[in-house]
């Protein structure tokens, strides 16, 4: 059995014992330590590392199993991990760590809440060691939703919203503030789609202070209030800022630095996305810049998105026109699953390969015109494969040279530069041109060439046939990325 060492910098992590393999030892054996730093690994007497999740400057994840239960249940170890803290950092540190562990011990009983399952330290040598355990939610987040499929759907959003505010109204009533809502913090579990508000660390406890605390500069940039980015008073407002600038990630995919216009100090998301009117003076409302101007609390937006009535607001003075932007529905199970803590550091782009074909990603208007374009582009190269292609390429010159503008195109394809939609237009065009030419100055050669109309008839066939078997293909996708 692997077991992953815990403490920081330790240059050999992965330790490896046979002795564990059997059942009996492992359920039987009181420790086991680091074969390079000596860092007890069996952590509480009962958490097995398995595996890094994530790492910070305040702390690092990992992935565990719990060896007293019978099927070694996954979870998730939380280890206090400060770099380069002074003494007095350290004790607010240890302080902030502590708070989440009995933040997490009190809200850890909703059910969108992961529970606390531990709270303990471990002493090696000199040092002292935090760790948090905590519920395993096997699922992904919002934020790598966005990554993988692009913005999400107005109605998708709502659904979320009508799952998370009541989780919210929790929170508020329990006298917390999260403060650190975004993508990263919200995850999906992939058993039955349940939304989940992760990562209380930059919990701000008010219970008893009705007008709210000072704030103590957590909070992810672009996604903070501007009050907290003052370090002012924090209100539960504050969150449901932070809440409709997570909205606006999941309906643009675009980050809140690319919404906020600071030459109008404020944000402008209609270039990007057109929203219904109640949901767009709703989220308006939200991110007002005065906390006194937004909802006061998450119950009352839930009141305004059930209502009719638009929420009254001031329009923007500035009007941009409409961009269209795909939008796609949650589906789950995604390809990569992530735990339950997100890295926080940014994720690279995703890759412009999809687990369905590009054409099916797109509106039904453009599907077909584009499987008719796939039936245009087949009929033309038939044609000029069987008239200019065999009375051009008969010497070995000229197919050695028609291999090479072939073989030109797909490292164009490859490389990115020519995508599929450029690659539809250049080889149409071509194949176009080299018809109409063909007519003009080789009758002779297009003596047997059909008429305009019955292409079209053949392109119409080929065009329906592409569309039915890209069906067929997203189906048998979606069948098989289900059962992984």
């Amino acid at each position: 059995m692997d077991i992953y060492c815990t403490r920081p910098n330790c240059t050999k992590p992965l330790n490896s014992f046979a002795d564990l393999d059997s059942g009996n030892t492992l359920k039987t054996i009181t420790q086991k330590f680091c074969t390079s730093c000596g860092m007890p690994l069996l952590l509480g007497g009962r958490y097995i590392v398995e595996s890094p999740i994530a790492r910070g400057g305040f702390g690092a994840t990992f992935l565990a199993r719990d060896r007293y239960t019978p099927a070694m249940k996954r979870c998730v170890v939380k280890l206090l991990q400060p770099i380069g803290f002074t003494s007095a950092q350290m004790v607010v540190a240890k302080q902030m760590f502590e708070r989440e562990a009995t933040v997490l011990e009190d809200l850890g009983t909703h059910p969108q809440i992961p529970d606390l399952l531990a709270y303990f330290e471990v002493q090696s040598g000199q040092d002292e060691f935090f760790y948090l355990v905590q519920e395993f939610v096997d699922g992904f987040t919002l934020e790598q939703i966005v990554e993988q499929h692009g913005a999400i759907a107005e109605a998708d959003v709502l659904e979320i919203m009508h799952s998370l505010l009541p989780v919210l109204t929790f929170i508020h009533d329990k006298g917390s503030i999260h403060r650190d809502i975004k993508p990263a913090n919200i995850m999906v579990r992939k058993s039955d789609q349940s939304y989940f508000l992760l990562d209380f660390g930059a919990v701000k406890q008010v219970a008893g202070v009705a007008q709210g605390q000072k704030s103590t500069g957590i909070f992810t940039p672009g996604y903070g209030a501007p009050e907290q980015m003052r370090g002012d008073t924090v209100f539960p407002s504050t969150d449901l800022y932070a809440f409709a600038v997570t909205c606006l990630f999941l309906l643009t995919g675009k980050e809140p630095d690319e919404l906020f216009d600071v030459s109008y100090n404020k944000w402008q998301w209609d270039r990007f996305v057109k929203l219904s009117p109640n949901f767009n003076n709703v989220l308006h409302k939200m991110l007002e810049s005065a906390p006194s101007d937004r909802f006061t609390s998450a119950a009352d937006v839930l009141q305004a998105l059930s209502s009719q009535a638009s929420v009254p607001m001031v329009q923007p003075s500035v009007q941009t026109p409409v961009k269209p932007a795909h939008q796609t529905s949650i589906q789950v199970p995604v390809p990569v699953p992530l735990p339950n803590f997100a890295p926080a550091v940014p994720k690279p782009a995703a890759s412009r390969s999809q687990k369905t074909p590009w054409l099916l990603s797109a509106s039904i208007p453009t599907q077909f015109i584009g499987a008719f374009l796939l039936g245009v582009e087949a009929m033309l190269l038939w044609q000029v494969s069987t008239t200019v292609g065999i009375a051009v390429i008969g010497t070995p010159a000229n197919l050695i040279s028609f291999a090479a503008v072939l073989l030109g195109i797909i490292l164009l394809r490859i490389s990115s530069i020519l995508d599929n939609k450029d690659l539809f237009v250049f080889v149409n065009l071509l194949s176009f041109a080299a018809v109409w030419g063909g007519q003009i100055f080789a009758k002779v050669q297009f003596q047997n060439f059909p008429n305009w109309i019955e292409i079209a008839q053949y392109c119409g066939i080929a065009g329906f046939s592409a569309i039915a078997l890209m069906a067929a293909f997203r189906l048998i996708f979606q069948l098989l990325y289900s059962l992984l």
